[in-house]
């Protein structure tokens, strides 16, 4: 367990280190900020991950699963159906900016709009392993 830890980290500032080359071959004149704000961002997103699996793991007292086969039906059941409803909405969206004569979509409209689905998809899996 203690190779597999080491590994894990060694891996991250590996690709850390590629990220931030490569970002600084795209953009020679990234301000420093942007990348301390990049490297702790990085820091306390893997640190949350790391910190809730632990909390788990901890409050996990006995043997009995978190999710059985039943709950995965009904996510499976979940985003088969959501999949139809953002398909169709959003072929109802872009018909209706076709008939309204737009002819192209601004990407932070686009952006958010996904942002949108996403949350949603996400509430909807949380409210559906609930049950």
């Amino acid at each position: 367990m203690k190779k597999l830890q080491i590994i894990i980290v060694c891996t991250l500032i590996f690709s850390m280190s590629i990220g931030f080359y490569l970002g600084s071959l795209m953009v020679p004149d990234l301000p420093v900020g942007t990348m301390i704000a990049g490297i702790i961002g990085s820091v306390v997103g893997v640190g949350i991950v790391l910190g809730t699996i632990k909390f788990r793991e901890s409050r996990k007292k006995h043997n009995i699963p978190d999710i059985d086969e039943r709950t995965w039906i009904n996510i499976k059941n979940f985003y088969a159906i959501s999949l139809y409803i953002v398909l169709f909405g959003s072929m109802l969206i872009v018909c209706l900016l076709i008939a309204f004569g737009t002819e192209t979509i601004e990407l932070g409209a686009l952006s958010i709009y996904l942002l949108i689905l996403f949350f949603l998809l996400v509430i909807g899996t949380l409210v559906v392993r609930r049950q």
